[in-house]
């Protein structure tokens, strides 16, 4: 059990980690193929010279700086310098285009911000003279040198330096004028459905979640957290406020691309995903198994029965012993130990946010010996309102809510929730923040869910993603398409029919799978978007497909589909940094050709 966080301001509280800390890791820093440590007091020196040198630039305490940078080191250091002076972070996600990344720093009124390389300072620079606020550009990494308003962190670190040497006490002043209800940033929404809003959060609402979620998941001091998440998202930046405040390690993964291969070279207790990267362990853990086939598969496939049932009986608290105990230790000597080995061999849990996590999949590393926390939040509600604890765990639910947070159910199934995390506003759009907290102080999330007689939370979908057949029935998308994800086939699934009589589905594949499919089938041909049309596939997908409609109600099964020969992806704009679907942008790209699906009617 951890303490409650003794700071009312997240600024007091990085100063007082830091000062406990000394000589304790509090980073571990990927460096041209080495693992560097940071200790605490390197992180203090770092952060007070950035914090001095940000004072140096005239900004006034309130003032917004915004992040345009990847994960790494330098954007966590630049959050806590910022933070330290009383401005108020915007970060950015990297993947943003020029116009996105314009349009953020417009509407915060962004006096300065770090961009991490030349590729990222050019989207800013393009739209300087469009932004009279913007005063100074920082970069990150690489040469400043004759770059027209803009500093090197060397150069902003120096200012610092001797800003210091005079101003004497300026910074620790800066200190004793900072508020719990002061705003501490500003995130954006990664704008699924049109512009994003920019949520503004208080010191208050991150001092209470994080004090909360350590209440109820132990993480204790020196333990070892992955760090891979988009700190433009709410959950990657929480985890990074969570791991300080605990007085864990954070491990920086070289990129979020490198995670399977970076998992046994930091070895991990605790790692904090979304589900698209459980979904891909999952299938990459099928994948090789059906790759090596005979004896190995046959075993795998034994364990793996085996692990279910001690899975089955650790859910219902009952005791694991006996034959059935003798059995599950051979299985974990010859499978599943090995797999965890794989993920660094410590791993105490994996906790899951963001979107909903496929209960199958759950089940799954379960089995294993792995448990997956699944959580749930907004970034209004930065960033965890409920959450399965490690002894009080149900899968298929996102937990029960927080200490001190309230969550209920409208008549319309949508989930209500108080509290105090919940944000202030939303910036510059009072209509917006009247719509989304009511005259109680109840957040309208915006998503459908239901409470059981045990108190678990349970999202179906989001409240405007639900979909309505022309027969009057409501069908949840997101759990049918979870549901579809399961087969090792398929990569991505969307599913479509608002107004329709059945449900159809637009499939991206896996391209690892179906080529070894075709090798397997004497198909000459190896280019998945020339396969994905092959009509033998089609049929293949189509069995697949049937026998997972048997789980599901009449009106919820898949009639027709289409196999898309390219996967959905950020770049290609049908996912969001989090890599959730961008419903809208599939719908407005694919949408006549779902709607082919329908004309023979």
């Amino acid at each position: 059990m951890n303490s409650a966080m003794k700071e009312t301001t997240i600024n007091r509280m990085f100063l007082a980690r830091i000062e406990e800390g000394g000589d304790e890791v509090r980073y571990i820093v990927p460096r041209e193929g080495k693992w560097e440590p940071m200790t605490y007091r390197e992180v203090g020196a770092a952060v007070r010279e950035m914090a001095c040198g940000l004072m140096s630039l005239g900004l006034a305490k309130g003032d917004k700086v915004a992040i345009l940078s990847s994960t790494r080191v330098e954007w966590c250091l630049s959050d806590i310098a910022g933070i330290l002076c009383g401005y108020v972070t915007v970060p950015i996600y990297p993947s943003n285009l020029p116009d996105q990344v314009e349009y953020i720093l417009s509407h915060s009124g962004a006096r300065a911000v770090f961009v991490e390389d030349e590729s990222q300072r050019n989207k800013v620079a393009g739209a300087r003279k469009r932004l009279p606020e913007l005063s100074t550009v920082i970069l990150l990494t690489g040469s400043a040198e004759g770059k027209e308003g803009t500093i090197g962190l060397s150069d902003l670190r120096a200012k610092g330096t001797g800003y210091a040497a005079a101003h004497p006490g300026a910074l620790a002043a800066r200190q004793e004028e900072i508020r719990p209800e002061d705003d501490v940033t500003v995130i954006y929404t990664s704008g699924t459905t049109g512009p994003p809003k920019g949520a503004v959060i208080r010191h208050s609402n991150i001092a209470f979640d994080v004090t909360a979620a350590l209440e109820v998941v132990a993480v204790p001091r020196g333990e070892v957290m992955l760090q891979f998440l988009p700190l433009a998202h709410v959950l990657g930046r929480f985890e990074h406020f969570l791991s300080f405040h605990a007085m864990a390690v954070s491990a920086f993964a070289r990129s979020i691309q490198t995670v399977a291969e970076d998992l046994p070279a930091v070895r991990p207790h605790i790692m904090v995903s979304v589900p698209r990267l459980y979904e891909k362990f999952y299938a990459a853990v099928l994948a090789k198994v059906s790759q090596e086939g005979g004896a190995k598969e046959a075993i795998f496939h034994w364990a793996l029965s085996v692990g279910r049932e001690v899975s089955a009986r650790r859910q219902r608290r009952e005791p694991i012993g006996g034959w059935l105990g003798v059995k599950f230790s051979l299985a974990d000597r010859l499978v599943f130990g090995k797999i965890r080995g794989r993920l660094g061999g410590r791993l105490r849990f994996f906790v899951s946010g963001g979107a909903p996590l496929a209960k199958e999949i759950a089940e799954f590393f379960h089995a294993m010996g792995i448990l997956v926390l699944e959580g749930y939040g907004l970034t209004e509600t930065p960033s965890v309102t409920s959450v399965n604890r490690v002894e009080d765990f149900k899968f298929g639910t996102i937990g029960k809510p927080l200490p001190g947070v309230e969550v209920r159910i409208a008549p319309d199934g949508e989930i209500l929730i108080r509290g105090p995390h919940v944000f202030k506003e939303y910036f510059r759009d009072p209509a917006a923040t009247r719509e989304a907290i009511d005259p109680e102080g109840w957040f309208h999330s915006g998503d459908i869910g239901t409470i059981d007689a045990e108190g678990f939370l349970r999202i179906t979908d989001r409240k405007k993603d639900i979909l309505v057949t022309s027969g009057g029935k409501n069908v949840a998308p997101q759990n049918i398409e979870n549901l579809l994800k399961t087969d090792k086939m398929i990569s991505q699934a969307f599913v479509y029919g608002d107004r329709k009589k059945y449900l159809t589905a637009l499939l991206t594949l896996s391209a690892e799978e179906i080529v070894k499919w075709a090798e397997r089938n004497g198909i000459d041909e190896r280019d998945p978007a020339r396969l994905a049309k092959h009509p033998r596939l089609e049929e293949v997908l189509r069995v697949r497909v049937d026998e997972l409609n048997r789980s599901l109600a009449p009106f919820e099964q898949i009639k027709k589909f289409v196999l898309l020969g390219t996967d959905f992806s950020q770049e290609t704009g049908e996912l969001t940094p989090t890599l959730k679907i961008k419903r809208k942008v599939v719908v407005a790209k694919y949408g006549s050709l779902l709607d082919s699906l329908y004309e023979t009617d």
